[in-house]
Order: C-alpha cells, then sequence, then structure tokens
C-alpha cells in the first residue's frame, strides 16, 4: 500500500488559471504538513552576526586571528583582524554563527625578527614572536568568553599586555 495517494489534482478554472486542490494528504494527514512545517521552522533558526575592534592596551591590533569555540561542541567561527583593528566572524563561506556560549581566542604575530636573513639556515629563521600574550591565544586559558544571540551583535576585544 502506498503512503500517498493521488495528493494533488489539477483543476482548469475560467480565464485558463490551473488551480491546485488538495484532496487527500496521504497516510499521516494534515498533521504531517504541519509537523514538516514545525521542522522546517526549526532548522532556520537565525545565526549571530558577530564582529568588532581588537585593542591591545587601548591600541587597536592590526593584525591577527579571532576564533570563536563553541562552548559545548558545534562549529567553529574564524576571523582575520584588520588593518584597522576589526573583525567579522565567519564559520566556513557563512558568515555568522549559530547563537550560543563561545571561548574567544586571539593571536597576533609581530614582524619578523630584523636579523634572521632569508635562505637556509635554521628552522627558526623568520619566526614571527607572538605580540598578544599567551593566555589569549590558549583556549584552555583565555578569560575571553562571549554569549551570541540570533541577530548583528558588536563585540569589542580588549586585551590587555599584563
Amino acid at each position: 500500500m502506498s503512503l500517498y495517494r493521488n495528493s494533488c489534482q489539477t483543476e482548469h478554472r475560467p480565464g485558463n488559471a490551473r488551480w491546485v486542490t488538495v484532496r487527500h494528504w496521504g497516510r499521516f494527514g494534515s498533521g504531517g504538513l504541519v509537523l514538516a512545517v514545525m521542522l522546517t521552522a526549526a532548522g532556520c533558526t537565525r545565526r549571530a552576526d558577530v564582529g568588532g575592534l581588537v585593542t591591545l592596551d587601548g591600541k587597536p591590533l592590526p593584525t591577527g586571528v579571532v576564533t570563536f569555540t563553541p562552548a559545548s561542541g558545534g562549529p567553529t567561527g574564524y576571523a582575520s583582524i584588520g588593518q584597522d583593528g576589526r573583525y567579522t566572524v565567519q564559520n566556513g563561506a557563512s558568515a555568522g554563527l549559530p547563537p550560543g556560549e563561545y571561548v574567544v581566542t586571539v593571536a597576533a604575530n609581530g614582524p619578523a625578527a630584523s636579523d634572521s636573513q632569508p635562505g637556509p639556515g635554521s628552522l627558526f629563521d623568520g619566526i614571527r614572536p607572538l605580540v598578544t600574550p599567551q593566555r589569549y591565544a590558549d583556549r584552555a586559558a583565555s578569560p575571553l568568553r562571549a554569549t551570541l544571540q540570533s541577530g548583528t551583535q558588536e563585540l569589542p576585544l580588549v586585551l590587555t599586555s599584563e
């Protein structure tokens, strides 16, 4: 026995307009339609679009990476810090994150050491030192936390050297 039988019938009405008349919603009845709409709506939760200014000791941080890691699992968001110190979080190719609790990390490297020479040599040639304190780059030690809600929100990240 089929679950669905002739669920819609096309009728011709005056003026060559076609109308679809629902005759039978299958084995699940109209409750199946309501359930389908509810499940679709549940999957359409709004995202949290997050951005802001990253400062270190009161000055905009001109480079670096910001990471939003969900406290209870889920997709991680990333953002590059622009030269003006601003960031906008993305998750893969899409902007924003699901609402929830996040641990935030920030890591920025300074310019390469001036005495390093390009070419073969030590493995550490050209390594750029970390400008931000290590605690902000470590997810377990970072004091930065965020509770994201649906919609657009400005979240300034204020870092200190001390």
